[in-house]
């Protein structure tokens, strides 16, 4: 007990100025206004109370990491902060070899150990729960080696669960040295030990009113760090600070990054790169552009997709402010994600319903003018349809008359007519007055099923075959200015698919138009409309494809957003898409779109036969190869990889029916020397059937690489067989995928 109070007497000259320091950081911890200044004011507090404190201390998590390492601990063992932080190694600042420290010993919970490590040396606290009291002799620090007196106290939060280890440490040396000299000297100061036994009373008091104050002061760190977390636990953001400069490393991260992105804080922490490599190619530019012209500002605000765990992305707004921090010249920018992807969703789809109100509106006063016109129109050919056929049975009567009367040649040639001529023109301008009488019927029954809203009207089945025939004589007139050819690929047998007909028909009515729009002025163009049943699917596919100019990925991207034209200066709205987008989401169907520069765009339908059918699609790739061993290995590379194992009985056909029974599949990778076919007769074919389709053709042989005279067709790529994988995933990338 006397050497416990000898070595007290140190103290007694830090407790004034602890005293007014621990009373300052009470002052600071009751400024906290409101949740949003609490969280970096809290944040503060913990690095003044402890940074700032005169007593040496660290702190570390219950992974053993350092988590804070005071000036005074600075000082006392000089090593810096920086160079410990985050890391296990406090064990240097104390010991010359790598051993646990009394923090690691109650982090572990392993009370037992303290015997091994400090035998005799240790007590546990009275003051504190869960701590524990040494003194101990350490070689290793300054000249001469230094006593501490170490007290090591468990921190947990308001669930009790362990947060981590404080340990406070005082430097004991002079009153050591001065306990070993009174030892020496007290036969001759029996006076001096009997005052300062009073001294040491007094002392003991204010140790013990100083321990008080540091326990209060544990419970405040306690509690704000326990509110810290909640708060930033409980808000729908992701809290994050990161350096102002340089490569505006993150230092923090909030754990609900995790359940946003599906990836752990410490993927942000630990790799350098990992948010700016996630963050999607076409907006990664102008983010960090925008993070480096705004750091003059202090403030920023930006919106961008982020790739997730799952290989989707997700629309992120980011707002950041940069903060000094208070007692340091060091700044950080302290900032907060927040997932807005339904936000966006919804406003989008909200823009849509408007559009497609708008739409309807506009379609239903059409509807009237149509049918108003259709009327009228109706009165003066059901006139002419009515005499046309008293026409040619007059002509009839009149040219048998002419026939019998024998005219002679004269007569006729007088005239400067032949009798025969005048026969066969009669004939066919009356054939010609019955066929347009008949078309222009057709049409008015067009324009008046055209003019009926079926909006409230329930869904029926519709004969996809013939919506495809109503839309090309809606349209077709228009479209054959600019296309040369029509190419119909109508199956036989396809079942009905329940919807609106005037619906569907106005997305196909739009398709077409847009072919139409994309080609060139003075090109030769060309239309293929496909129709097939796909029994695996359970749906009808309609793909609407052109020979036009063309796509850049990064308008396909936005195709299909509201209001996104590359026409606004001819008029073009951005509405036709998003509204067709719509109308076939209405029908339980999905709509794809592949389009490659200079070579022209495909746009693909797809509908349920009925009302249970979900249709879920992925872009995908087909592999041809002999090589099962080959085709295992792209298969490990490429995740949406198909494989095909050539076999001697194979036919080109087989291929071609695989890829109209799975429109997944916008790329063919082939071996040229096949067992069942040569190579470069299905690229002949493919691109027959699917002119935009890319084929890239391979293999060992350079004689087989070579194409043959015969062969028109040129294939996207020839690779060299051994090839680097990297390689052909980089070619494919740059060609495009189809989207979905």
């Amino acid at each position: 007990m006397k050497d416990r109070q000898n070595s007290d007497d140190g103290i007694t000259s830090e407790i004034p100025a602890q005293r007014l320091h621990q009373q300052k950081a009470g002052q600071s911890a009751l400024k906290i206004k409101h949740p949003e200044e609490g969280l970096t004011e809290s944040e503060q507090l913990l690095h003044s109370i402890i940074g700032g404190s005169p007593i040496p201390a660290f702190m570390i998590g219950k992974d053993h990491r350092i988590i804070y390492w005071n000036k005074a601990l600075e000082e006392l063992s000089r090593i810096k902060a920086r160079e410990v932080i985050g890391t296990n190694q406090h064990w240097r600042a104390f010991y010359k070899k790598k051993r646990p420290c009394m923090a690691d010993i109650l982090v572990d919970h392993q009370i037992d150990d303290l015997a091994r490590w400090y035998k005799g040396k240790y007590i546990k606290s009275n003051l504190l729960d869960e701590a524990y009291e040494a003194t101990d002799f350490f070689p290793e620090l300054g000249e001469e080696g230094k006593w501490l007196r170490f007290t090591a106290a468990v921190i947990r939060d308001a669930a009790g669960q362990l947060v981590g280890v404080i340990e406070t440490l005082e430097d004991i040396t002079e009153r050591q040295k001065a306990e070993a000299s009174l030892l020496q000297a007290q036969g001759d100061l029996e006076n001096r030990v009997q005052e300062r036994t009073k001294e040491l009373a007094r002392a003991n008091e204010a140790l013990l009113t100083e321990l008080m104050e540091r326990h209060r002061t544990q419970q405040a760190l306690k509690e704000t760090t326990d509110h810290l977390s909640l708060i930033l636990e409980s808000l729908p953001i992701v809290s994050y600070t990161r350096k102002v400069g340089g490569d505006f490393a993150i230092t923090f991260v909030s754990n609900t990054i995790e359940e946003i992105t599906g990836y752990p804080a410490h993927c942000f922490l630990e790799e350098k790169d990992f948010w700016k490599d996630h963050i999607h190619p076409d907006d990664c530019q102008r983010v960090i552009a925008d993070l480096q012209a705004d750091r003059p500002k202090g403030t920023h605000r930006v919106s961008y997709r982020f790739r997730v765990m799952d290989d989707s992305y997700r629309w992120f707004s980011d707002y950041w402010r940069i903060i000094p921090l208070p007692a340091s010249l060091s700044t950080y920018i302290v900032g907060a994600w927040q997932d807005v992807t339904e936000d966006k969703r919804v406003r989008q789809e909200g823009e849509l319903r408007l559009q497609q109100m708008m739409q309807t509106h506009k379609l239903t006063a059409l509807g009237e003018v149509v049918a108003g016109v259709a009327h009228e129109i109706n009165n003066p050919i059901s006139f002419i349809a009515y005499n046309v056929p008293v026409l040619e049975e007059i002509w009839s009567n009149v040219e048998a008359i002419l026939a019998d009367n024998k005219v002679t040649s004269d007569v006729w040639k007088r005239k400067g007519l032949s009798q025969q001529d005048v026969f066969q023109h009669m004939r066919e301008i009356i054939r010609a007055f019955k066929i347009g009488g008949n078309r222009i019927n057709r049409i008015i029954s067009h324009l008046k099923e055209f003019s009926r809203s079926d909006e409230t009207t329930r869904k029926k089945p519709v004969a996809i075959q013939d919506v495809i025939q109503g839309a090309l004589i809606i349209v077709g007139a228009q479209v054959r200015t600019t296309v040369s050819k029509i190419d119909l690929r109508i199956a036989e047998n396809i079942p009905p698919t329940y919807g609106h007909f005037q619906k569907i028909e106005q997305v196909i009515t739009n398709l077409m138009m847009n072919a139409h729009q994309a080609i060139k002025e003075g090109k030769k163009g060309q239309m293929i409309v496909r129709c097939r049943h796909i029994e695996r699917l359970n749906a009808v596919v309609v793909d609407i494809e052109d020979n036009g100019k063309g796509m850049e990925r990064e308008i396909v991207d936005h195709i299909f957003d509201p209001f996104f034209t590359t026409r606004r200066e001819r008029g073009g709205t951005g509405l036709g898409l998003s509204i067709s987008y719509g109308l076939v989401r209405e029908h339980n169907g999905i709509i794809g779109v592949y389009s490659r520069p200079g070579l022209g765009s495909r746009f693909s339908i797809f509908l349920p036969v009925d009302r249970e059918t979900n249709i879920s699609l992925y872009p995908a790739i087909l592999f041809i190869d002999h090589n099962v061993k080959f085709l295992k290995q792209l298969k490990t590379n490429f995740v949406d990889a198909v494989i095909w194992r050539s076999e001697p009985d194979d036919k080109i056909e087989d291929i071609i029916g695989f890829l109209e029974e799975y429109p997944e599949v916008d790329i063919v990778v082939s071996e040229i020397q096949l067992k069942g076919f040569d190579g470069w007769n299905l690229l002949s074919e493919i691109k027959s059937r699917f002119p935009l389709m890319p084929v890239i053709l391979y293999s060992g042989d350079k004689k087989a690489i070579r194409p043959p005279e015969e062969i028109t067709a040129v294939p996207d790529l020839i690779l060299h067989k051994p090839f680097n994988i990297d390689k052909l995933q980089e070619i494919i990338h740059k060609l495009g995928r189809q989207r979905l």
